[in-house]
């Protein structure tokens, strides 16, 4: 009886020894695919790439308001593009060595996918400026340069390190379709915000075309009164020859031409700079609702895959809708119902605030299936 036991042990033993080989061998493999450590801190090249992101959209956000407040032509020059181009870099680098060292495409998070917004916004605003050589306004850069910086910093600065370091996926996280939907959702995002961002360019220089013209107004009244301070008549000046005869009338003084000769350049340039505002708008907003229309495609495919429903009500998915349906409303009004363009671009700027609460507002207050719940957990 003790040989057949130990018989019967032997052949026990040796399955147990053997599950517990394939079972280590299994952890090892796992550790060998999934790289990621639970906590990964950021990097010192991160940091130093963060830093010269911001310092260089500072700069160039600081030259073109520069040029768009205090110039009267309001033109872009090629510096501060430049300085647009460091910070794209810059921020390009920092997403590449976030790759690199988590392992999976950089847009699992709220910090990651903030940099990767800023970089889309100044990848867009260098692809519309430079078509045409570049903008010859300095009014777009002036609202996308701090647009992008200002993402930068909430990143960096204003959210919590646990939502700056890098983890594992989690296991609906981890297929192809972070890469396509969730890249084109924050391309769609940042390509709306720069046209949204023109529609305000817009409005701006609208309002300001009435002050210009009533400044215009006002110096060509005070040059019909006066003179060097001294005041001029309203009689018409009569210039007679000795014999008699009037040879000359002078009714005005030729330099109260002046103040209207100011405002008829100061409309040139305003309407100048509003045709350019409203094409670009037109364009970026065109795109961006094409991609968003593609992303909200992909996200409901995802989501079938995921968790077995097209669409769930989410309050992401919600918010999207009426992202969608606003810029739909500002290519509607401005295609088809024949609005005008200062009306269609209220429409189009209005999607600013709704594009920031759809991604950040959403995301960080921490219902629905999107959430980080930062703001709840606070």
């Amino acid at each position: 009886n003790a040989t057949v036991a130990r018989r019967v042990r032997a052949p026990t033993a040796a399955r147990g020894a053997t599950r517990t080989r394939a079972t280590r061998e299994l952890l090892d493999l796992a550790a060998l695919v999934d790289v990621v450590p639970s906590d990964l801190a950021l990097s010192d090249a991160e940091r130093a790439l963060g830093k010269c992101a911001f310092a260089a959209l500072s700069a160039s956000s600081a030259a073109f308001a520069g040029k768009a407040i205090f110039t009267d032509e309001k033109r872009a020059g090629r510096g501060e593009q430049i300085g647009m181009y460091v910070g794209n870099a810059s921020l390009f680098g920092l997403l590449a060595a976030r790759w690199i060292e988590s392992g999976h495409f950089p847009l699992s998070n709220m910090y990651e996918s903030l940099l990767f917004l800023a970089w889309g916004i100044t990848a867009v605003h260098l692809v519309v400026t430079e078509r045409d050589g570049f903008s010859e306004s300095a009014i777009p850069g002036a609202l996308a340069g701090p647009t992008a910086a200002l993402t930068v910093a909430g990143a960096t600065l204003a959210l919590p390190a646990e939502l700056q370091r890098a983890t594992a996926l989690v296991p609906a996280l981890k297929s192809n379709w972070l890469m396509m939907h969730v890249s084109v959702m924050m391309l769609s995002y940042a390509t709306l915000l720069v046209g949204s961002l023109s529609c305000v360019s817009y409005l701006v220089v609208d309002a300001s075309q009435d002050w210009a013209a009533a400044k215009g107004a006002l110096e060509k009244l005070d040059k019909m009164v006066s003179n060097d301070g001294e005041r001029v008549r309203n009689r018409p000046k009569v210039s007679v020859a000795a014999d008699g005869e009037t040879v000359a009338v002078e009714t005005m003084n030729a330099s109260a031409d002046y103040g209207g000769e100011l405002a008829v350049e100061a409309t040139r340039d305003g309407e100048r700079i509003l045709t350019e505002m409203d094409n670009l708008a037109y364009r970026c907003l065109g795109a961006g609702f094409t991609l968003l229309t593609a992303g909200l495609v992909s996200g409901a495919v995802w989501a079938n895959e995921a968790w077995g429903s097209y669409w769930s009500w989410d309050p992401k998915e919600t918010w999207a809708l009426i992202t969608w349906l606003v810029y739909a409303t500002y290519l509607h009004s401005r295609l088809v119902a024949g609005w005008s363009k200062k009306d269609s671009c209220a429409v189009g700027a209005a999607g600013f605030l709704v594009v920031w609460v759809c991604y950040v507002g959403v995301n960080l207050w921490g219902v629905g299936l999107h959430s980080y719940g930062w703001f709840a957990n606070k």
